[in-house]
């Protein structure tokens, strides 16, 4: 990102007033859907020894220990994403390109202007930015980046013990399940630490999605086919994946990565003021459906997922999550 300009950033700060600071903060807000904190970041290329004990309590401090972008350049020893050998990796992609011009101008629904655009967006433009610093680059400026070993799914085999009408409806769950999570820790950069950092938290926050299906869902529609939530209770159950509210999350993670497996998750508009502009979900005028396809056992799995669901819940209580991500259904072997 770009320091000196940087809404958040102590640079920035100083060249506004205080007179002026609110009505700075109040367009931020407008237009990228955050407000610049009255206290300013500590900047990320500042060395962690050069914090003083004093700030070490700051909102970015805290916020710089779980950056992963920012501890994978610090481990390589390099300046900045454009000098390592995978540039531009998978998490560089989305997370450096996500804030343009364009993408701010389809969620307003209207131009931006070049004062917004410099004052507020250009700073954020973070690929376009290092491809060009990139581009003076030598190759022996360029430093190889460290692998690790694929991530292996932790996933319960099902229990071969469990009988009854709708064992078979289980065993449908439980290998789509399973072939969920499994998809979900490989792909492009999976040998890359900081990719599988992202690629577990997607795998949290697919699951968190089925998981509030499967404890909250009505089923609605002809013979059920169908599980919806309303807003309060989607939001009420996200837990730490707070991140469920943006439509980016969900309809770049969330909604693809289950038609893969033949769920179709969907939002039902019903009022126009539905979600703000910035993307994210308001407290009403919406509501969230499921639907499983013929092909992973369609209302009969929809059924058996609110079953184990259910049956985590009364067992294990706040636990019960864990075990569901786990896809671990010996819980239903014990009834």
């Amino acid at each position: 990102m770009n320091c000196a300009k940087c809404p958040w950033s102590p640079i920035t700060r100083k060249q506004i007033s205080d007179e002026e600071f609110p009505k700075f903060r109040k367009q931020a807000k407008a237009i990228l859907g955050y407000t610049p904190t009255e206290k300013p970041c500590l900047l990320c290329l500042t060395p962690d020894e050069k914090i003083s004990q004093k700030d070490s309590t700051h909102w970015h401090a805290r916020f710089r220990k779980g950056c992963q972008v920012r501890n994978c350049v610090t481990r390589m020893g390099i300046k900045n994403c454009a000098y390592c050998s995978r540039f531009p990796c998978d998490v560089e992609k989305a997370h450096g390109g996500s804030w343009t011009r364009e993408t701010y101008e389809n969620l307003h629904g209207r131009p931006i202007t070049d004062e917004e655009y410099y004052a507020f967006i250009e700073p954020f433009e973070a690929v376009n930015r290092l491809e060009r610093i990139r581009a003076k680059l030598s190759p022996d400026e360029k430093v190889e980046a460290p692998t690790v070993p694929l991530l292996k799914a932790k996933i319960v085999n099902f229990p071969d013990s469990l009988a009854g009408p709708q064992s078979a409806d289980f065993k449908q769950l439980h290998s789509m399940l399973s072939t969920l999570k499994e998809s979900m820790l490989t792909g492009v950069d999976a040998d890359l630490a900081i990719q599988q950092h992202r690629l577990k938290n997607r795998v949290k926050y697919l699951f968190r999605f089925l998981w509030i299906f499967a404890v909250h869902g009505k089923l609605q529609e002809t013979n059920g086919q169908t599980l919806v939530v309303d807003p309060e209770t989607y939001k009420g159950n996200r837990a730490s994946e707070t991140g469920l509210m943006s439509l980016s999350v969900l309809e770049n993670i969330i909604f693809p990565n289950l038609v893969k497996v033949g769920v179709k998750a969907r939002i039902v508009e019903l009022a126009k003021d539905w979600k703000v502009p910035t993307g994210y979900l308001r407290m009403r005028g919406w509501e969230m459906k499921i639907a499983f396809s013929k092909k992973i056992g369609s209302v009969a799995s929809l059924k058996a997922l609110q079953a184990y669901g259910n049956a985590l819940e009364e067992k294990y209580a706040k636990r019960a999550f864990q075990y569901f991500a786990n896809v671990d259904m010996t819980v239903l072997a014990e009834n």
